[in-house]
């Protein structure tokens, strides 16, 4: 779980970077020494629950300028728009999100409400996930 919070929500930390400077430098190879800083449970929802709470701030404060600039963002993977890599984002972490609620479904657990398979009806996954 520390790996699979890591590699979702570092990303929104360097997407208000990427806005402003054209470059989303995300390199996964250091999500290991991010995730070795989390000890404990708390920690991890710490640290998701903090990205999570500055992406929405950031959001609601650049509100004018996302509405009306669509800058080009380079990254290792090639350019893109900026709402093109936001899409690629929200993707990345709802394909982790159907993984982890898959893996409780297979335990026993039954999710339910928003916190279900059936909420992510639609979002098409690679056949190797499983």
């Amino acid at each position: 779980m520390r790996n699979l919070t890591v590699n979702v929500f570092h990303p929104f930390e360097l997407l208000p970077i990427a806005f402003e400077s054209g470059r989303f430098d995300w390199d996964p190879s250091g999500d290991e020494g991010r995730e070795e800083a989390l000890g404990q449970a708390d920690a991890v929802i710490a640290y998701a629950a903090d990205r999570h709470l500055g992406w929405q701030h950031w959001l609601q404060e650049r509100e004018d300028d996302l509405s009306t600039r669509d800058p080009v963002v380079t990254s290792s993977r090639g350019t893109v728009t900026y709402t093109n890599l936001v899409d690629s984002q929200r993707w990345h972490a709802a394909y982790h999100y159907r993984q982890v609620l898959a893996f409780l479904e297979r335990g026993g657990y039954e999710p339910t409400g928003t916190l279900s398979l059936a909420s992510l009806r639609g979002l098409k996954l690679p056949a190797e996930i499983f």
